[in-house]
């Protein structure tokens, strides 16, 4: 996790000495941004679903690997289909879900056993609704 937030924190600083920084792929934002999709993020809105983030520690090795994960997070219940997005670099997931049918931990377990034999594990990052997308960003 350290060794993580130094090469971000060197990113930015070499980013101030260019004009264009690189993201570093370990920041939350740079996961949850690999895999945003703003169709999906609005259909879910527009039933009243969610959309949650997830971390990928491992190896997604081709569009092979991220296909066949994709269909992995969409056989867990309450999952919307053809919601689910996979990112190899930053390693990242995310889905739409119907929290009527499954909560947010619910599917992190599930998909956590599913991913295991590949040697992948998941840390949520984020989970989006309606109404924390419509709250403007908190200042420290």
């Amino acid at each position: 996790m350290i060794r993580a937030w130094r090469l971000c924190l060197g990113t930015m600083i070499l980013g101030s000495f260019t004009s264009t920084a690189l993201a570093c792929g370990h920041c939350i934002e740079d996961r949850i941004a690999a895999v945003y999709d703003y169709d999906v993020v609005t259909r879910a809105f527009l039933q009243d679903h969610q959309v949650v983030f997830f971390s990928v520690e491992g190896t997604i090795a081709g569009e092979k690997s991220r296909r066949s994960l994709q269909v992995v997070v969409e056989s867990i219940a309450g999952v919307d289909r053809g919601s689910a997005r996979v990112s190899g670099d930053p390693a990242a997931l995310s889905a739409a879900f119907d929290p009527a049918r499954a909560s947010s931990i619910a599917m992190e377990r599930t998909l956590s056993r599913k991913l295991a034999p590949r040697g992948l594990s998941i840390k949520k990052l984020r989970v989006m609704d309606k109404q924390s997308a419509l709250m403007p960003a908190s200042t420290p």
